[in-house]
């Protein structure tokens, strides 16, 4: 069975040079001038910065020359394995292309289900406490 929403982007030869330029655990930014926090390459043994629906080109993969996937952005924000985001997953934005949410914005603007989980009994324990 394929794993839903793990379709590996084909970047561009010019992404894939800068993708190469990242150490782990760095950011583009501090080699040379980019736009904001794009291009962060993962350490596997710290926290993960937070997701955001421009996922597509914040996280490059720990080992791997590449950006994360739906799928492993979902993981980051704790999605089970079998949730299917669904609609156009759309690897770039442009003023000129409209489109509805996309799967990557649907992952980064979502509340991780493990943090809605911890809040919402929390506030049943206060709510039912008597």
């Amino acid at each position: 069975m394929a794993i839903k929403n793990h379709q590996m982007t084909a970047h561009s030869p010019s992404t894939i040079k800068k993708i190469k330029m990242v150490p782990i655990g760095e950011k583009l930014s501090k080699i040379k001038k980019t736009f904001g926090s794009t291009y962060r390459r993962l350490n596997p043994n710290a926290p993960s910065p937070t997701v955001t629906r421009s996922g597509y080109r914040d996280f490059i993969h720990p080992y791997e020359n590449r950006m994360l996937t739906v799928r492993e952005l979902a993981c980051l924000q704790t999605f089970p394995l079998d949730w299917e985001f669904v609609g156009v997953r759309l690897d770039s934005y442009s003023s000129k292309r409209k489109t509805t949410m996309t799967q990557f914005g649907q992952v980064g603007n979502a509340v991780p289900p493990v943090l809605a989980e911890a809040v919402a009994k929390s506030l049943m324990e206060q709510i039912f406490k008597d």
